[in-house]
């Protein structure tokens, strides 16, 4: 019998006869001495029962020895997962605060190299900064005392205001009740060559006086070239035509004009043709008129 042995579970060597453990693994050598023991015994001796029984309490003192060494080595490798991942933490968290103090280090280089420029530049001109500065604060307070002004103007005619404001959100609150209301019915008038604005005006709605509501409700008609091709819209409700007229209406210099909207593709000559046949005097306060016309602006045009 040898006086050294080898771990079968982690395969050391060099282990001493009389050692019960392994020195490395820590595994139980009693068994494996017992297994040696009975490899040396004679082949042809009939198995003893208590040999048998002995035998299989070795054989699972071997198992539960490597499964100690098995549970032994994921634990290990497990641990080493664990340190590898902390480590690479710490790594990265190293190298972003390192990135960081270097942006704020070129940060404060950049700094001190403005500061560097404006204390060179206040040297050499310290007089024309003065100068600057006042001017600056001069501006500062100019501006501070129109504020004030302006302030003060507001609370002088702050009923004023309101009352302007509450006018302005009535008007629109009943610009609102007029678009809410139901849209007019209408009927159609096929036109004849005879006929003129104002004896059609004076069939549909009672007096001729009405024909500018006609020209309201038909927008592209031309006034002074009526004839069979045309075909005039009419309001069905004839009550209403008082009103569309008073709305319609207003007078310069004790002359009546029309307050037309402008459309789309509408032109100061294309509605000078169309309404007037005097083309002089024909809008408006037409020198005052925007040289382009915009859609949906109000101008004057005068009744003939």
């Amino acid at each position: 019998m040898n006086s050294e042995m080898i771990c079968p579970v982690c395969h050391f060597g060099h282990i001493p006869w009389d050692k019960d453990t392994c020195p490395q693994c820590d595994s139980d050598l009693i068994c494996f001495k017992l297994l040696d023991a009975l490899a040396d015994l004679p082949t042809d001796s009939k198995p003893d029962p208590s040999d048998k029984a002995l035998n299989q309490s070795v054989g699972r003192e071997g198992s539960w020895s490597a499964d100690a060494s098995r549970t032994t080595k994921s634990k290990i490798s497990w641990v080493g997962f664990v340190l590898g991942g902390i480590l690479l933490t710490l790594v990265c968290l190293v190298g972003y605060a390192g990135h960081r103090f270097l942006a704020m280090e070129s940060m404060v280089e950049k700094i001190e190299s403005h500061m560097v420029q404006m204390t060179t530049t206040f040297n050499k001109n310290p007089n024309r900064m003065i100068k600057t500065l006042k001017v600056g604060t001069r501006q500062m307070n100019h501006l501070e005392k129109r504020v004030e002004k302006l302030v003060g103007m507001a609370k002088e005619n702050e009923l004023r205001l309101t009352r302007i404001l509450m006018k302005k959100e009535n008007m629109s609150k009943i610009s609102e009740n007029q678009d809410k209301r139901e849209s007019p019915c209408f009927n159609i008038y096929r036109a004849k060559e005879e006929d003129t604005l104002w004896t059609i005006a004076r069939d549909l709605y009672g007096s001729g006086i009405f024909y500018p509501v006609l020209m309201e409700n038909n927008p592209k008609l031309s006034v002074y070239s009526i004839g069979s091709k045309d075909s005039i819209r009419y309001m069905c409700d004839k009550t209403r035509v008082a009103g569309v007229y008073k709305t319609i209406i207003g007078y310069k210099q004790n002359r009546p004009f029309w307050k037309y909207r402008v459309r789309p593709g509408d032109t100061r000559k294309g509605i000078i043709k169309r309404y007037c046949l005097n083309q002089k005097n024909c809008l408006v306060e037409d020198k005052l008129l925007e040289p382009v016309l915009e859609p949906g602006m109000t101008i004057g045009v005068f009744l003939e």
